[in-house]
């Protein structure tokens, strides 16, 4: 096995981690404007419940950072449940809301899946996911300037 594809192993499972910890501090934020400001996001299903999968989602996005297979398990597993309780509740109410959701979810859900095979790699070759952050290099070489 060649560095150069145990880098792309590395940058894609640790891509996804990123993404998965965003999705749930996104969530964690959307459910405490939902619980202070906002009717309409109440309205839309965010509250304590939100929070709680939120810190669960976050949970197993640093799970996966860390190399732990399970969680990137239980991710798939939870991101596919939610994709299916979106897609139920689209064919309920047909909103915009709920196919981006929907959408969101499935997406995530792919991304999820087709980690899998790297992570195993990653397992194999006793490495770790990339932990870089694009977001957080950008922000501190603005604030360098």
């Amino acid at each position: 096995m060649t560095e150069k594809h145990l880098i792309n192993y590395s940058q894609r499972v640790g891509k996804v981690a990123n993404l998965v910890i965003f999705l749930g501090i996104l969530g964690i934020i959307l459910s405490i404007l939902a619980l202070t400001v906002s009717q309409g996001l109440a309205q839309r299903g965010y509250g304590f419940y939100s929070i709680t999968i939120g810190l669960f989602i976050i949970g197993l996005g640093y799970g996966i950072r860390y190399r732990y297979k399970y969680c990137l398990y239980a991710a798939i597993g939870l991101f596919i449940i939610l994709s299916c309780n979106f897609l139920f509740r689209f064919f309920v109410h047909h909103t915009m809301y709920l196919t981006l959701r929907l959408s969101l979810c499935s997406w995530v859900s792919f991304r999820l899946i087709q980690s899998v095979s790297s992570m195993q790699m990653l397992i194999a070759t006793n490495s770790f996911p990339d932990k870089s952050n694009r977001f957080m290099e950008l922000l501190l070489k603005q604030k360098r300037l």
